[in-house]
């Protein structure tokens, strides 16, 4: 417990001080709700409101108004005022935020950190202690992620997007009945959007090595993104068919979205932090992403993607903190199961967006039965099986 405990410094010594404060009223108002036949459920995603966690709140409000739910965000946030309609919300890291975590019966959230302290809520995990919450995750994981292993976070609940990763999470994460296969939340909102025949979508994920400035600006990463808004060809492609090309920076790297740029009128960079992402995934006709696993969201709804991978092995080797590509654990090959080609130059790129361009954006029907496979559930019915599922714990 000694080395635990070296990790928690500064503000978290703070945090950890409003949790022994907690815990006397924490108790008295979980025994309260129980007496009253009631039970209170903390909803969450990381401070904001565009992904899984607030899909699923915004279910249970409509559908199971029975349930104490809250949403826990930013109330200065860009999403605030998207989810005050649905009510009972508490401020993101707030001391009301600390006593309804402490005090609810399931803490359902999106995201690892969707406590209000990592480091703290993390330790206290590790000993014990909040074994009840419910991981919607962020997205589809196709690839070995330790810091998810029930050795590190122990969820009660681990809900999947696929199949394919419902069996591998089961064997490689070290759970058992935990994993559920349901769908991811968000995954209810994908039916039925009309998206914009004229909108491309750019969004590659961060890469995790590249801590400081002067490393980023020196990356092959930002100079292979710099080439493609500013590509030449890419503008003439545009132009011709009339298309616009939109980039959404990884927020990840939203302190270094000043060094983008293009000159090209047909290229729009976005902000990370005023846009939602899942909207635009609805409106995107075509994606051009790396790793990212929004890929699945978009074969979702059986769109086509590009693979723009230009540093596989480098990327493999340490955004995963492998020693060869080789150890590297995943269940899904880009080119065996993936939904689209998979390229390393961006004259594969652009060539690869006309093709689908010409074609109306309509999906191979390769790319098409392999979505199928992978996504055995397609429905409208995601939000209602995590609920069912969590209703079965007890």
């Amino acid at each position: 417990m000694g080395a635990k405990l070296k990790k928690i410094c500064g503000k978290d010594i703070l945090a950890l001080l409003m949790l022994l404060l907690m815990a006397i009223p924490a108790l008295i108002n979980r025994l309260r709700l129980k007496m009253q036949g009631r039970e209170l459920w903390v909803v969450s995603e990381h401070a904001t409101a565009r992904d899984n966690g607030y899909v699923f709140y915004e279910y249970l409000r409509q559908v199971h108004p029975e349930i104490d739910a809250y949403y826990a965000i930013a109330f200065e946030g860009a999403d605030y005022e998207k989810v005050k309609p649905l009510g009972n919300l508490v401020r993101f890291g707030s001391a009301k935020h600390f006593l309804y975590y402490m005090s609810a019966k399931w803490n359902v959230t999106s995201h690892k950190n969707g406590n209000p302290n990592h480091a703290v809520f993390t330790l206290m995990g590790k000993l014990g202690f909040f074994k009840n919450v419910v991981f919607l995750q962020h997205g589809v994981l196709y690839q070995d992620f330790k810091m998810f292993h029930k050795q590190r976070c122990n969820f009660r609940m681990f809900c999947c997007g696929a199949k394919p990763e419902y069996e591998f999470v089961r064997e490689y994460y070290g759970y058992g009945d935990e994993v559920k296969y349901t769908g991811l939340a968000r995954f209810d909102k994908l039916h039925g959007c009309v998206p914009d025949d004229d909108l491309i979508l750019f969004i590659p994920t961060w890469r995790r090595w590249l801590k400081n400035r002067d490393a980023f600006e020196a990356s092959e990463y930002y100079h292979r993104i710099m080439e493609m808004l500013n590509s030449p060809e890419l503008e003439e492609v545009l132009e011709r068919y009339g298309k616009k090309l939109c980039f959404f920076p990884h927020a990840g790297f939203k302190m270094h979205t000043g060094l983008y740029s293009s000159r090209n009128p047909r290229v729009e960079i976005l902000d990370c932090d005023a846009t939602d992402i899942q909207e635009l995934l609805q409106r995107g006709s075509l994606l051009v992403t790396d790793y990212s696993s929004i890929f699945t969201d978009f074969s979702y709804m059986n769109k086509p993607v590009v693979y723009y991978q230009y540093d596989r092995g480098e990327f493999i080797i340490k955004h995963y903190d492998c020693a060869d590509p080789t150890d590297y654990v995943t269940y899904f090959d880009f080119e065996r199961d993936g939904f689209g080609p998979v390229v390393g130059e961006l004259s594969d790129v652009i060539r690869c967006i006309e093709e689908s361009i010409t074609k109306s954006f309509v999906l191979d029907d390769v790319y098409r039965r392999r979505a199928a496979a992978f996504f055995e559930l397609r429905d409208t019915d995601n939000c209602k099986r995590i609920f069912e599922e969590i209703r079965t714990l007890g």
